[in-house]
């Protein structure tokens, strides 16, 4: 582990509030984090401490995020463990997990914290920003995924909470997140609703990386499959009437864009999973 950089962003040392800890995984970011970290400098809530985690990028991650002012460390293997990392690092009461290629609306962390004081975890809002035909494509889908009860996270988390329930499974590669919002839920720890705003600036702007995502994913989700079974089918079904109908009422031209997409997503996906290996 490696510190660098000013452990918070504190805009005002007599601040009133619970201090923040955003914790920002990372690895070959630097096309995005800038724009993510500037959003967390323009948060209205100034007790904030930021920490990066980075799984020994070879880009310039690591200037970016030492150019921000943030506690840097380094860590592998995976996201979990980043995260994870992060969490045992920070000195926090609450703990906000921001992907890099998010960024956040001005007042996304005093509105996390809002809602926390009579929760332990929170979720929020994600919303895609694509560009291009296929990254526009995914931002429609992705507007009414958003309200998906079976895809719901708690990025946002008290750090006893956190570390209490083990913080997120470090065998699963996707899936962390949806994991770890179910088992709050199967600890009967309390979980809120807020209106904070993420959004979601990393989509794939090419068929290609299309392609590319959906067979990684493919390959790293079985372990997810088999932990959750039902549910995580339930999940990741692409077979959801109700989304469909309501993709169908929007009238998008990117309708049928979007349709190639969401074939080739799943194609290349069932592809990836039976070559992966057995779990």
């Amino acid at each position: 582990m490696r510190r660098r950089g000013v452990a918070r962003l504190e805009k005002d040392k007599d601040s009133i509030g619970p201090v923040v800890s955003i914790i920002v995984p990372t690895y070959n970011s630097a096309k995005t984090l800038g724009s993510c970290l500037q959003s967390i400098r323009n948060q209205d809530y100034l007790s904030v401490e930021l920490i990066v985690v980075d799984k020994y990028s070879g880009d310039n991650t690591r200037a970016i995020a030492e150019s921000y002012g943030t506690t840097y460390l380094l860590r592998g293997v995976e996201r979990s463990t980043q995260k994870n990392w992060g969490a045992r690092c920070a000195r926090g009461e609450f703990l906000y997990f921001v992907d890099s290629d998010f960024v956040l609306e001005r007042t996304a962390v005093s509105k996390c914290v809002d809602v926390c004081r009579c929760y332990d975890g929170v979720s929020t809002i994600n919303y895609s920003l694509g560009r291009g035909v296929w990254g526009k494509s995914i931002e429609l889908k992705e507007r009414f995924l958003a309200d998906d009860p079976t895809i719901q996270t708690a990025r946002f988390i008290r750090r006893s909470v956190f570390l209490k329930v083990g913080g997120f499974d470090e065998d699963l590669v996707i899936g962390e997140d949806l994991d770890l919002y179910r088992r709050l839920q199967e600890s009967h720890f309390r979980v809120g609703e807020s209106s904070a705003i993420e959004w979601h600036v990393g989509e794939p702007e090419t068929f290609r990386e299309i392609v590319a995502r959906s067979l990684y994913y493919g390959r790293v989700v079985k372990k997810y499959l088999n932990k959750r079974g039902g549910f995580a089918v339930r999940q990741l079904s692409p077979l959801k009437p109700g989304l469909l109908l309501a993709l169908i009422k929007t009238g998008s031209p990117y309708l049928p864009s979007l349709a190639i997409v969401d074939a080739t997503r799943w194609m290349s996906s069932l592809l990836g999973l039976a070559r992966s290996h057995p779990t």
